[in-house]
C-alpha cells in the first residue's frame, strides 16, 4: 500500500522539527534569547531563499485573506520561537519540549471550535493522552 502524499513531508517535518527545538538550548547557554532568535530567523530566511532559488521563484500570491493568514502564522510562530527560547534559556530541553509538544492539543481545539472540524470519540481520547503524556514528561 502507498504511503499516503502527505506522510512523508509530515515526517522529514517531524524530523527537522526535533532537532530544531534541541538548538535553541544549545544556542542560549552560549547567548541570549534575543541573539538567538536573530539568528533563528535568519536560518529561516536562508532555507526559504534556498526555496525560491532551487524551485523557481514566481511573485507570490496576493489575496488578502490568505496573506493575513500567513502573515499571523509567521507572527504567532515567531512569537512562540520567542518564548521557547526564554524557555530554554531557562529551563531542561527534555522538559519544555514536552510542554511545548501539547501544542497540537490548541490546534485541534480551534479546529474544532472555529473551523467546525468533526471530532470523534476516540480523537478526543487520543488528545487527552497526550496531555497526560507531556504532564508525566515534564514533571
Amino acid at each position: 500500500m502507498a504511503a499516503q502524499s502527505w506522510l512523508i513531508p509530515a515526517v522529514l517535518c517531524m524530523v527537522a522539527w526535533g532537532f530544531s527545538r534541541l538548538f535553541p538550548k544549545l544556542a542560549t547557554n552560549h547567548i541570549d534569547p534575543k541573539s538567538a532568535l536573530t539568528f533563528e530567523v535568519l536560518g529561516e530566511v536562508i532555507v526559504v531563499a534556498v526555496i525560491l532559488l532551487g524551485f523557481g521563484f514566481s511573485r507570490p500570491e496576493l489575496h488578502l485573506k490568505g496573506s493575513s493568514f500567513a502573515l499571523l502564522a509567521g507572527v504567532f510562530g515567531g512569537l512562540g520561537v520567542y518564548w521557547y527560547l526564554v524557555a530554554a534559556d531557562r529551563g531542561n530541553v527534555s522538559q519544555l519540549v514536552g510542554v511545548t509538544a501539547l501544542y497540537p492539543v490548541i490546534t485541534v481545539l480551534l479546529g474544532v471550535l472555529l473551523l467546525n472540524e468533526p471530532l470523534t470519540a476516540k480523537q478526543m481520547l487520543g488528545v487527552g493522552l497526550a496531555v497526560v503524556a507531556v504532564v508525566l514528561v515534564s514533571s
